[in-house]
């Protein structure tokens, strides 16, 4: 699946905080008294603050990790929710093979090397081949990834430490550090930010779904 549609309509003036999800929005954007545009998100590698305005409406369209977004679609001035959406599914690219990469890196406790050894490659190929695609590094996918995954065991009744050894922290004070480089919070306080555990929860690196399609109106 290509991407997943949302919407988001904000009624008072809002901050949001968007957590890093390896991948790449295409967001319509209607403001009150202006006209209407498209914004592109990058793939984050810490939080970001959005100030969101009554009235805003969003259509968003976002990617599954590793797809690229072909120029045309963010140079068009011109497009609505229909065209866009037939645009992506002409011109958006994404690699199976790399798409499956992605998935490894992000779902195992796996160093680079050796999901390029069983890949058939170096990791200094792999590391070529997605600079070549213009994508973040594998090490990008394989922190953020596990990042991400270890984020979704903060509910449940375990200690911090235990959480760190099962997804292959060296200790608790390494994933804390690595929590906050791509959360900007600790482990527990994010914990206790349960909008943060929604989002992180979303379709993304890691989770991403392999067949049907939502509507992702909770996103932010």
């Amino acid at each position: 699946m290509l991407f997943h549609r949302w919407e988001y309509s904000v009624v008072a003036d809002e901050v949001r905080i968007i957590q890093p999800d390896g991948c790449r929005d295409l967001i319509l954007i209607s403001r009150p008294g202006k006209p209407d545009a498209i914004r592109t998100t990058d793939w984050d590698n810490q939080p970001q603050v959005v100030h969101l305005q009554a009235g805003t409406m969003m259509v968003g369209y976002r990617l599954s990790p590793g797809t690229t977004i072909a120029p045309t679609i963010q140079a068009n001035e011109e497009l609505n929710s229909d065209t866009l959406e037939d645009m992506i599914e002409s011109e958006a690219k994404r690699s199976s093979e790399i798409f499956e990469l992605i998935e490894t890196l992000a779902r195992s406790n796996a160093t680079v090397e050796q999901v390029a050894r069983q890949s058939g490659r170096t990791a200094r190929t792999l590391q070529r081949q997605f600079r070549d695609l213009a994508l973040p590094s594998p090490d990008f996918w394989r922190l953020l990834g596990r990042a991400r995954r270890s984020a979704k065991a903060l509910p449940c009744r375990v200690s911090l430490a235990e959480i760190a050894y099962e997804y292959g922290y060296s200790d608790q004070a390494h994933m804390t550090r690595e929590y906050v480089r791509w959360f900007g919070s600790s482990p527990s306080r994010l914990r206790q930010n349960k909008g943060s555990i929604v989002d992180i929860n979303q379709p993304g690196l890691g989770n991403w779904p392999s067949e049907g399609s939502s509507e992702l109106g909770d996103l932010f």
